[in-house]
């Protein structure tokens, strides 16, 4: 582990501005999209171009390339190799080390067992659920023996219980590893769980916020407001199903909601809760629509896109590399479903 310092650090989306994480220490940073966050994770690394020192107990690095910083980076497109299975995977974060196979066979075999994921060793990331995708890219990650782990939004594409299951892991491996890590997240709840210090992000512009757990950054009814503008969209509430669900209609459709035992007009929901593609989704036909694309805004950690459905705009936000693959441009019909557990009514 080391500790790790930015002094006047700068780019296209990062204002220039000092940063340090203690020895050992986890620093979470929280903000909007498109606030610069993965940007400032990118620069750490040595993958974005930047003016400002990067240093790494007390020693410029930022004139190394990302090979030899010494610096783990899973970002959220987690880049496994497919054709690889998951101990090649891992073989292959290890390339450029000077251990013998053996000793990489045993570091792997040990990093299996270290995130529980032995029932994975001989298949490829193709038959992973999502927790085992992250944790599977993690292990990749801590193979090349990284002195600081760099952790983009590593549980905002995973259901709640795979979420909370994987942040209580992650809790596990601080305490056995002791790595200095720094966790970007649009989430405070989930900043304030992991998080020994607390850095906030808006328009490029990096603060210092707090340490220890008692964050105080805003009341918790701002929290939404101030991390990700939700869509607050109307409703019709159809009936109340026995199953805590109510139904509705929005859009000409109809959406399942978590009752909360009040009358509502609204809902809200996150644009990263909202999942669109080219084809029909997988999984439960349920809270699905089908819209065009209306416009399309680039940010630094992901793509802002609005679409309308029926003549209704939802704003959904996808990560840039999902946004290449799928080519979506004003017009082009999309696929889409709304995560329940997202869902808010209001």
């Amino acid at each position: 582990m080391a500790s790790l310092g930015l002094i006047g650090v700068k780019n296209r989306f990062v204002r220039p501005g000092d940063f340090f994480v203690a020895n050992g220490e986890t620093c979470a940073i929280v903000g909007p999209s498109g606030a610069g966050k993965t940007s400032l994770l990118r620069i750490i690394a040595g993958l974005d171009p930047h003016e400002g020192k990067v240093r790494m107990d007390g020693e410029d690095i930022q004139s190394l390339p990302p090979h030899l910083r010494a610096i783990g980076f899973v970002s959220q497109d987690l880049h496994l190799f497919p054709h690889l299975s998951l101990e090649g995977n891992l073989l292959l974060g290890m390339r450029r080390s000077r251990l013998s196979r053996a000793e990489k066979r045993r570091r792997s075999k040990k990093l299996i067992e270290l995130l529980r994921i032995g029932h994975l060793r001989g298949r490829k990331p193709g038959t992973f659920s999502g927790g085992e995708k992250q944790r599977a890219a993690l292990a990749r990650v801590l193979a090349s023996s990284p002195r600081i782990l760099l952790l983009d939004e590593p549980f905002s594409k995973l259901d709640f219980r795979t979420a909370r299951y994987l942040r209580d892991e992650f809790k596990r491996l601080r305490r056995e590893l002791a790595l200095t890590t720094v966790l970007v997240t649009h989430d405070l709840r989930e900043a304030r769980e992991l998080a020994d210090a607390l850095w906030v992000m808006r328009s490029g512009i990096l603060t210092a916020s707090s340490a220890g757990s008692n964050f105080n950054l805003e009341p918790d009814h701002a929290v939404d407001s101030f991390l990700e503008v939700p869509n607050k969209l109307a409703c019709r509430t159809l009936k109340v199903l026995d199953n805590g669900l109510v139904e509705a209609e929005w859009a000409g459709g109809t959406l399942m909601i978590p009752d909360e035992g009040v009358p509502f007009t609204h809902f809200s929901v996150g644009p990263r809760d909202i999942e669109i593609g080219l084809n029909p989704p997988q999984g439960p036909r349920i809270n699905r629509f089908v819209g065009l694309v209306d416009h399309v805004d680039g940010g630094d950690d992901g793509v802002r896109i609005g679409v309308k459905v029926n003549g209704l705009r939802i704003g959904v936000e996808i990560p840039r590399a999902r946004w290449r693959q799928l080519g979506l441009s004003q017009g082009r019909m999309v696929h889409g479903f709304i995560r329940l557990k997202a869902l808010r009514p209001c």
